[in-house]
């Protein structure tokens, strides 16, 4: 098997990072919204609320790193056995979960600020989203994209990690580049 290229050490602990906080906001999310559907209101769903608002703003904010990291820096190249519609594949899925791991936060962002509902804990607060209204209908519409869109990722990320144990199960290199 040829030398397996790498990303760099710091795009891993960021990859593998932001992982355990995507798979920890889905089912938070699923959670505090199942709680807020059967009007369960209490310390637990708020914490679940902050948690959840907590992970998402910095999701957010670890995204913007990982898309200047992935301007700046080129990906080590798929092994040469990997056919190119495969390789095609894999990039427009990596684009797909890059937007909407963007998308999917800036929509809670939008909803919390409309809604509003920036305290995360004690007098810790999110900032508001510039140029977006209190308006409790509106927060609403935007809970409800954000919800699909955070489902749209979730079964993105399933499909990133089929795929990721295929290529670990086959050895053929790829799995070994985010190790």
């Amino acid at each position: 098997m040829p030398q397996i290229q790498k990303y760099p050490a710091g795009w891993r602990v960021l990859h593998w990072l932001m992982a355990l906080l995507v798979l920890t906001l889905i089912p938070v999310g699923l959670w505090m919204a199942s709680r807020a559907e059967a009007e369960i209101w209490g310390a637990l769903t708020n914490t679940l609320y902050s948690v959840h608002k907590a992970i998402g703003f910095s999701v957010l904010l670890l995204m913007i790193v990982r898309i200047i990291v992935k301007v700046r820096m080129k990906s080590p190249p798929y092994p040469e056995t990997m056919p190119r519609t495969l390789q095609m594949a894999a990039r427009s899925m990596h684009h797909l979960i890059y937007i909407l791991l963007v998308l999917t936060p800036l929509f809670g962002w939008a909803g919390v600020t409309a809604f509003p509902a920036l305290t995360i804990v004690g007098d810790f607060r999110l900032p508001a989203m510039p140029f977006v209204a209190q308006d409790e209908e509106l927060a609403s519409r935007l809970f409800y994209i954000h919800g699909w869109l955070a489902i749209t990722l979730a079964v993105l990320i399933a499909g990133h990690i089929a795929a990721a144990l295929r290529h670990w199960l086959r050895k053929d290199g790829v799995f070994q580049r985010m190790v």
